[in-house]
C-alpha cells in the first residue's frame, strides 16, 4: 500500500484518499457510494441526508451523541450562507461551498459531524465543513462541495494504483 495521501482544497477543506492494505468485503453494512459528476452542482431544494456522531445540543458542555445520528435536509440557495454574518471571516465561495439545513425543522450538521457524508439521490455529494458558531439558531450549515474535487481524487487514486 501507499502512504495516505492529504491535500488542502481550502482552508476549511481537506480530502482524504487511502489505499487500502487489504479488500473490504461488501456486505449489507459495508457499501460503497457513488461521486457526483466533475462540478456537477446539486439544485436548491435537493433533498438530501446526512450522518453524524456530533452534539445533538447547543448547550456548550453537551456531550457527542452516543448513537449515529441521521437527518433529513435540503440543499439551500447560496444566499442564505452569503447573508450569515459569521461566513465574512470564511469566505463562503458557492463554487467550492455548499450551503445545507431545515429552516422550517431546525436542522443542520453541528460540531461534531465534520467530515460528514451529505447524500443526495444515493451519491454522495457534500462533506461536513462548519456552521455558524455565534448564531446557533441559523439552521445551516457550509458543506465542501465534492464534484469540484473529483479531478483530484481521480488524479490521486492514479497515482495509487
Amino acid at each position: 500500500p501507499q502512504p495516505i495521501t492529504l491535500v488542502t482544497l481550502t482552508l476549511m477543506f481537506i480530502i482524504l484518499v487511502a489505499q487500502l492494505a487489504e479488500t473490504v468485503k461488501l456486505n449489507k453494512w459495508v457499501k460503497t457510494i457513488p461521486l457526483p459528476r466533475t462540478n456537477k452542482r446539486v439544485k436548491p431544494g435537493t433533498k438530501c441526508s446526512v450522518a453524524g456522531w456530533g452534539r445533538t445540543s447547543r448547550q456548550s458542555k453537551s456531550a457527542p451523541a452516543t448513537t449515529l445520528q441521521e437527518a433529513n435536509l435540503k440543499v439551500l440557495k447560496d444566499d442564505v450562507c452569503l447573508k450569515n454574518p459569521d461566513v465574512t471571516y470564511y469566505d463562503y465561495d458557492a463554487s467550492t461551498m455548499m450551503c445545507v439545513g431545515d429552516l422550517k425543522k431546525g436542522k443542520a450538521s453541528f460540531m461534531g459531524d465534520s467530515g460528514g457524508p451529505l447524500v443526495c439521490g444515493k451519491r454522495a455529494q457534500g462533506i461536513v465543513s462548519w456552521g455558524s458558531q455565534r448564531n446557533p439558531d441559523r439552521h445551516h450549515s457550509i458543506y465542501m462541495r465534492i464534484s469540484k474535487s473529483i479531478s483530484w481524487i481521480k488524479e490521486t487514486l492514479q497515482k495509487l494504483s
